[in-house]
């Protein structure tokens, strides 16, 4: 992969991630307001994150280095999904339940899922072309 394309995509990446800043659960606005950078502090996010940036930047074959990019963008996804559906199991209501998460989330995961989604998609085109 090109060091254009990289740029592309580490940028991209970064970009997906703002979201991430915003507060995207909680019981109400302004009074327990979580920021979505809890997708990004577990175990899921910080490998996904590493993986993406060996991927990306990493002295691999190219075949590897785009599955481990793929794998990085998807564990984003992963992350966000996994947050959404447990972080208020221990701080708010004592079980994992969908209905929870949907009552719980603001808005703006759902934006930043969508993000996050786009950026795969923006991966795997980038990072499709065989001539790299």
């Amino acid at each position: 992969m090109n060091s254009k394309k990289r740029m592309v995509l580490t940028i991209a990446f970064v970009i997906s991630l703002i979201p991430m800043l915003l507060s995207q659960y909680g019981g109400g606005r302004g009074v327990q307001e979580i920021s979505g950078l809890l997708n990004l502090s577990n175990p899921i996010g910080i490998v996904a994150i590493g993986l993406f940036v060996l991927g990306v930047w990493g002295k691999f074959s190219v075949k590897v280095a785009r599955a481990m990019g793929a794998i990085g963008v998807i564990g984003i996804v992963a992350a966000e999904v996994y947050t959404y559906l447990t972080w208020h199991v221990m701080t708010i209501t004592g079980e994992v339940s969908l209905e929870n998460s949907m009552a719980l989330a603001y808005p703006e995961f759902y934006f930043g899922v969508a993000v996050s989604v786009l950026m795969v998609i923006v991966y795997l085109v980038v990072s499709s072309d065989v001539r790299q």
